[in-house]
């Protein structure tokens, strides 16, 4: 009943006298308000934030209500004709909090509190909420200390860093571009958003590869992180930049994904495509969240050679941030791409912002093997030669063993009864896979559309 009674009551008030009800009218004018912007997607982390501060307090008032004026103009400003003060419930947004998992929100939000030390008078005001037409999250805090104002924003802004629900998860970033109306003006601000990412860990025996090329993955990325600490007390940086090249196909990919199931405790940010142009974002990010491995893939895409390059700002911003790393920034970067002669000098030739190149090639006859019957355990190809298997897959890559296998098992199942559930592989099946997937191939080299090598 109270509870409705202090709705109704909010309901029929004005934000504004509310707040001076609250402060005093005769203390308004020692009031002052500390102001501090973040990105959109802080919103969670620093709504929480602030319920574990206020979760000491006794005499805690807390409401919602969306009003576009700012929290100084709100309590010292006069009520302007183009926006409305009343008290009304603020729209709840929806939130990602895991890969699964959302949580609803208001979007304006207000918790008012006595403070206890002798040194801050009266009354405090905080202020939470997000602005979606700058894409911002805003606190304010209002308090007749602007000393204990501004230490109550850096806290807030702290705790929101230590317990960030972005804190050792997988992160997928993209970008969402931004419109504009007729006149020029920002319908839709351009927006980085953050997804979170789950995969199930590879095994070392999944992720197959050459023992020298993983021992180095290894050595400069796994174990960086993980001895980071004793690394430090021994003068090495923990700062890295590695960069995995080689032709479509041969497991780079892969290697992303068992290092991020390799370090579970560490911020994993995968970015790709068009959000690889938002660089200061994405390396504050890390920042942010470090212990953290920035893993940019397709690099060549944005970061070409300057004289063929389309995104120039972008590669500048790019070695500003590598070289803005301190040695003792527990960031680490992962590059990855296809065409490495595409790839400007400055990043993969210096080794401030680049400290190892890790080839990624065809495998050999050993590693096609261990191929084969990684993406075949799943099956019965006992019958099948496996030396012949190995043969035929001379020259091939990985990404191309793996779909002859899944076409291998299409064939297979065409000549076998529906109601049969033993599916088995005959050297015959990898044969007649093998065959249609080279049937189409360039002419002019014989490499088969789409995957590496010439089958």
């Amino acid at each position: 009943m109270k509870f409705i009674k202090a709705l109704l009551r909010d309901a029929e008030t004005q934000i504004d006298d509310r707040l001076h009800e609250e402060l005093g009218l005769d203390n308004i004018a020692e009031y002052t308000v500390c102001q501090k912007v973040f990105p959109a997607y802080r919103f969670v982390d620093v709504y929480r934030a602030i319920d574990v501060k206020m979760s000491a307090q006794e005499r805690l008032r807390s409401f919602d209500s969306e009003n576009h004026e700012d929290l100084s103009d709100l309590i010292h400003g006069e009520e302007p004709h183009w926006a409305s003060r009343q008290i009304n419930r603020s729209a709840r947004t929806a939130w990602a909090t895991g890969s699964d998992e959302e949580v609803f929100l208001p979007t304006d939000s207000y918790w008012i509190f006595d403070a206890q030390k002798e040194f801050v008078p009266r009354t405090t005001v905080i202020r939470l909420r997000y602005k979606k037409h700058d894409e911002a999250t805003v606190i304010e805090v209002a308090s007749a200390s602007e000393e204990f104002s501004a230490v109550l924003v850096k806290e807030i802004s702290e705790q929101s860093i230590v317990d960030s629900i972005y804190r050792q998860q997988m992160l997928a970033l993209s970008y969402e571009s931004g419109t504009k109306d007729e006149y020029g003006d920002v319908e839709k601000p351009e927006r980085l958003r953050i997804n979170f990412r789950t995969a199930p860990p590879v095994s070392r025996d999944e992720f197959v590869v050459d023992d020298e090329v993983f021992g180095v993955l290894k050595r400069n990325v796994i174990d960086l992180h993980l001895e980071r600490d004793r690394l430090k007390t021994l003068g090495v940086p923990v700062r890295r930049g590695v960069l995995l090249h080689g032709p479509p196909g041969t497991g780079k990919t892969y290697a992303c994904r068992y290092v991020c199931g390799s370090l579970q405790q560490t911020t994993r940010i995968l970015v790709a495509g068009t959000a690889l142009n938002k660089v200061s974002q994405i390396f504050d990010l890390a920042r942010v969240y470090q212990p953290s491995v920035v893993i940019l893939e397709d690099v060549d895409l944005v970061f070409s050679a300057r004289d063929i390059s389309l995104y120039s700002s972008a590669l500048g911003d790019l070695l500003d941030q590598m070289d803005g790393l301190r040695p003792f920034e527990d960031v680490s970067v992962i590059l990855t791409t296809n065409s490495l002669e595409r790839m400007e000098a400055a990043i993969k030739d210096r080794p401030g912002r680049i400290s190892q190149c890790i080839y990624f090639g065809a495998p050999g006859k050993r590693l096609r093997a261990k191929y084969i019957e990684q993406y075949a355990k799943a099956y019965d190809y006992s019958k099948a030669d496996h030396d012949e298997l190995v043969r035929m897959s001379e020259g091939t890559t990985p990404a191309f063993i793996k779909e002859w296998v899944h076409r291998t098992v299409q064939f297979a199942c065409e000549r076998t009864p529906e109601n049969s559930t033993a599916i088995e592989l005959e050297t015959a099946d990898f044969k007649a896979a093998h065959d249609e997937m080279r049937r189409y191939t360039d002419n002019s080299s014989g490499r088969i559309i789409g995957f590496l090598g010439n089958g």
